[in-house]
């Protein structure tokens, strides 16, 4: 039987997703508590890197495992086995042929922006950022990354063959002092969110224009985006399957 499911973590104290050797990571936890209820080794298959210190709602993964269980027996029992900053949201059983990184359709997700006084309690969970932004620079910096781009430039991995991503749609709710930007795409590169999002407050800023955005994402060169948004701001909200 194949097991789809659906989990939120806090990532502030974990190394992010995929196991590393001798560091804390959801997948190591995860595993952890489907040694116990399988009884032998059972690999997880997430959708995706988070990195550490990148929150979660709507990660996905699956496992296999030949007994037939219920749902919300599974839910259950893996829930009773994991730490209080991991949570199974949702159990479901999907046929042999779904993967829960090969079988996405697109991605959601969503940085948060705080230009309040620090809050210790929630300095974990956005990016309090002390400096005035021009919100409209933010928003038309924005439209530089949407659609079908090669997103080198853009990303942190460059070992990677295709970063050619499609950007469907970046949206902005701003409630009181925080400012939320929903990115929505087919898929997404490692740190990809988190440098748009740095280079976005460059020209919202004041430190480049539009026109060196737009030469940055055609340059293809890594070094001409080296800024990077904080993780903890950083949260993946949704997978469509």
């Amino acid at each position: 039987m194949r097991y789809k499911c659906t989990v939120a973590y806090d990532g502030t104290n974990f190394h992010g997703f995929q196991v590393q050797n001798d560091l804390r990571c959801v997948q190591s936890e995860l595993e952890n508590a489907l040694l116990i209820i399988t009884k032998k080794k059972t690999k997880v298959y997430g959708a995706g890197r988070t990195d550490a210190g990148v929150h979660a709602y709507g990660q996905v993964f699956h496992f296999d495992f030949e007994v037939d269980m219920k749902d919300a027996f599974m839910k259950n029992a893996i829930n009773c086995r994991l730490p209080k900053d991991i949570h199974i949201v949702k159990v479901e059983h999907v046929g042999e042929d779904f993967h829960a990184r090969f079988s996405a359709k697109s991605k959601t997700y969503e940085y948060l922006m705080d230009f309040s006084e620090v809050d210790p309690l929630k300095v974990n969970y956005r990016w309090y950022y002390k400096y005035p932004l021009d919100a409209s620079k933010l928003k038309e910096a924005a439209k530089v990354f949407i659609g079908t781009h090669d997103f080198k430039a853009i990303t942190k991995n460059h070992k990677l063959e295709n970063t050619i991503r499609t950007i469907y749609s970046i949206d902005f709710c701003e409630v009181d002092s925080l400012l939320k930007i929903r990115f929505k795409g087919n898929g997404f590169l490692h740190n990809q969110v988190r440098i748009m999002v740095a280079m976005m407050v460059e020209v919202a800023r004041g430190k480049i224009t539009i026109s060196d955005l737009e030469n940055v994402l055609n340059s293809l060169d890594r070094k001409r985006a080296p800024k990077t948004a904080p993780a903890n701001g950083l949260y993946l909200v949704d997978i469509q399957y």
